[in-house]
């Protein structure tokens, strides 16, 4: 019999040890055609210019938009006590809509979108839309500027980085380094149009802003992102390492099987075994977080879904609109908002309330909250999970910044099994999910630390 249980015991290690080995293997890098075609009908010859394009919402939008917020409010007054906790609260609601029809004036905002530089060019079928920030030439201002790439996610759009673009784009004290930035909107989102077939995920939008970089010159740059942006800069640095001189995300999560098995290990074991204690709470107590997250996920699903469902109702009525985004905005700012009556929105926000309607005017004049969602599906579907990137390590230096009310963050030990070389690791001393809008100077200088640290080594 002990020889028996001796024999089952070996053959259950062989088998746990072949199924970790197929867990923990390399997949290939993924082969995607070089020129799909996203938009309507068959392939045509592509222009590749480079256009000019300038914001100019028709008056009989901005009128549409007029008659459709003055509209008596159909909405059900809070339960007592209930905060943000059941949603955007019914009151704070009232008080922003009456300020967006009563104060907040479109062409006012919109002359100041104008101010910076917008363009658009075709790539693979769809007009893509760009800012292209370029740094102010002085006498002072010797160096060359370093091509950046910074990309949006949802419900952002380019709006989340105009406060930070005057930062990157103006010479560093001491330094003199200075970015020549370039900020598109995701296919479907604000004035890039949307795919008309499915199966347009991170790594086609990869694709596409490679090629969008190239167009302009820059065949290696930085990358920047959070959110969506931050996965289509980690699948940037997946499948395009060599056109990458640094990635910086500040949104990331465990993606590797190992770096998964290391945070549900990490629960169990003793404290600092598996990781740093001082980064411990980033993921423990494990089922306080999960608890956190599933609360804060039911969009994820929705959208992930049946994004054309909920987005029929949301490019139907603005107030809806802006209730679903609104309360984005106000817990992944500060999750302690949901117990403010106002969310956090309307005292003290690190956000100006024009800067959050600016965002959702963005949203309702291109009508593009369904093509947003859509973006979920695509990046979830089971055709999308049978292309495994994850597990693909990056070699390329990667600067993470943890800040300390974002949504999903991860210790450096879990993060260091995708990113085989991070050069900066920082926990922010304030900032969310919307780290550029709400914190662009300390974002900023986390950026510029972590270049410098790459451009330094690179010169030792």
């Amino acid at each position: 019999m002990a020889r028996g249980f001796l024999l089952a015991s070996v053959l259950a290690s062989i088998a746990v040890a072949y199924t970790l080995m197929g867990l923990l293997r390399v997949p290939e890098i993924p082969s995607l055609p070089q020129n799909p075609w996203w938009g309507r009908g068959k392939p045509q010859p592509e222009d590749t210019s480079v256009r000019p394009f300038t914001i100019n919402v028709p008056d009989e939008d901005i009128e549409d938009l007029r008659i459709r917020l003055a509209l008596p409010l159909r909405l059900t007054a809070p339960l007592e006590g209930a905060n943000f906790t059941y949603g955007t609260n019914s009151d704070t609601l009232k008080q922003i809509i009456g300020y967006w029809k009563q104060e907040y004036h479109w062409k006012e905002r919109e002359a100041k979108l104008n101010k910076f530089q917008h363009y658009k060019t075709k790539i693979e079928g769809l007009d893509i839309h760009f800012i292209h920030a370029k740094p102010r030439q002085n006498p002072n201002n010797v160096n060359k500027p370093i091509p950046l790439l910074m990309i949006h996610g949802w419900p952002g759009s380019f709006v989340e980085f105009l406060g930070i673009l005057p930062l990157l784009t103006s010479p560093e004290e001491g330094s003199g380094r200075v970015f020549e930035v370039v900020c598109p909107s995701l296919p479907g989102y604000a004035f890039s149009q949307a795919a008309a077939k499915p199966g347009l995920g991170l790594q086609e939008t990869a694709q596409i802003f490679l090629k969008l970089m190239k167009r302009l010159g820059h065949d290696r740059f930085y990358v920047q992102g959070g959110d969506w942006g931050a996965g289509v800069a980690t699948q940037m640095a997946t499948l395009y390492p060599e056109n990458l001189r640094g990635v910086h995300l500040n949104m990331f999560r465990p993606q590797t099987t190992a770096g998964k098995i290391k945070q549900v290990l990490g629960a169990v074991l003793p404290s600092g075994t598996l990781m740093a204690k001082e980064e411990e709470d980033m993921v423990y107590p494990l089922l306080e977080h999960a608890k956190w997250l599933l609360g804060e996920s039911g969009y994820f699903h929705i959208q992930a879904t049946k994004p054309d469902t909920i987005g029929a109702a949301l490019a139907q009525s603005p107030v809806g609109l802006a209730s679903y985004l609104l309360e984005k905005f106000s817990t992944w700012t500060k999750r302690g908002n949901v117990r403010q009556p106002d969310g956090g929105l309307l005292k003290g926000f690190p956000i100006a309330l024009d800067t959050l309607l600016d965002n959702i005017c963005i949203y309702w004049f291109t009508n593009s909250i369904t093509s947003s969602m859509r973006y979920y599906a695509e990046n979830t579907s089971p055709e999308r999970a049978a292309i495994d990137t994850a597990n693909i390590p990056s070699e390329v230096p990667a600067g993470l910044a943890a800040f300390p009310e974002e949504v999903l963050s991860s210790p450096r030990s879990l993060m260091a099994h995708k990113f085989h070389d991070i050069v900066t690791y920082t926990r922010p001393e304030a900032g969310g999910h919307f780290a550029a809008m709400e914190q662009p100077a300390i974002l900023a200088k986390d950026f510029r630390a972590f270049v410098a640290a790459v451009e330094a080594r690179e010169e030792s």
